[in-house]
């Protein structure tokens, strides 16, 4: 048989007897903090001994969880009184509870969702990484051909070296060729197009470095800077004029899609 009650009618005694702990559990209170809750709701004010002695605990532990349920607002401090006592917090107190509990929930979505964005970014970048982009000046630009990295990446591809050739290059760093060819005699092979007829010098890097393969195209009579795609790089190096540069760009997408825009030149030239 259920027996209704009013709860308006019951005494403060009757009402904490009664008070639901699955609701005050639900409101986070562990056992500890529900048993000191309702020892002070009979009592109306006590002081942190007083609700030790009422529910048989030591008395720092009721401290602690006097303090602990006064920070989230279910206790209210009556700082006038020594030692110090609580009480348990109105309707009204609850009330500015709840609005902190809001504030407070809107500022963790609102840094919640930063964190899921950043998230998202550094996935983003794990899968297409932020290329980098490194500028070379004439004056250390043939230390940094002999020291470059790109070649070491090319395995990973197809071993080859694609892309666009113009020929001041070969005039003007010729040895450079030679000592890269010897560095790499059986591992990687060129295929650059070219916008001059092959040269004499040319020549003779071909005799002696038959895995270098140039393809004079007579539609790149305007280019005027080669540009190679070595593994995961793309290259731009400048010969046409002084000062000399070159720009390395290191991002395996764009290095792939470069690839196979010249492996398709390559076949129509």
């Amino acid at each position: 048989m259920i027996v209704e009650t009013n709860v308006d009618t019951l005494s403060s005694t009757d009402y904490a007897h009664q008070m639901n702990e699955k609701m005050l559990s639900s409101l986070g209170m562990n056992a500890g903090e529900i048993k000191i809750y309702k020892a002070l709701f009979k009592m109306r004010e006590g002081s942190p001994a007083q609700l030790a002695k009422s529910v048989g605990i030591r008395r720092t532990t009721a401290y602690s969880i006097v303090h602990g349920l006064t920070e989230r607002g279910f206790l209210i401090e009556n700082p006038a009184k020594r030692p110090r006592t609580f009480t348990i917090a109105q309707s009204a107190d609850i009330d500015t509870v709840l609005r902190e509990d809001r504030q407070r929930l809107a500022l963790r979505e609102k840094v919640l969702r930063q964190f899921a964005s950043e998230l998202s970014r550094a996935a983003s970048e794990d899968s297409y990484p932020v290329p980098l982009i490194r500028f070379v000046g004439e004056d250390k630009m043939e230390k940094y051909l002999y020291n470059e990295p790109w070649s070491k990446t090319t395995y990973v591809s197809d071993s080859t070296w694609w892309g666009f050739q113009d020929h001041t290059y070969v005039e003007n760093f010729p040895h450079v060729i030679d000592w890269f060819w010897k560095k790499h005699p059986n591992k990687i092979s060129l295929k650059l197009l070219s916008n001059q007829v092959i040269s004499e010098t040319e020549k003779k890097l071909k005799w002696r470095h038959p895995r270098r393969q140039i393809k004079y195209w007579n539609k790149a009579t305007n280019f005027l800077s080669s540009t190679w795609v070595v593994g995961d790089y793309v290259i731009l190096v400048n010969t046409r004029r002084h000062p000399f540069y070159l720009v390395e760009i290191h991002d395996a997408t764009l290095a792939n899609d470069q690839r196979e825009v010249f492996k398709n030149l390559w076949l129509l030239v």
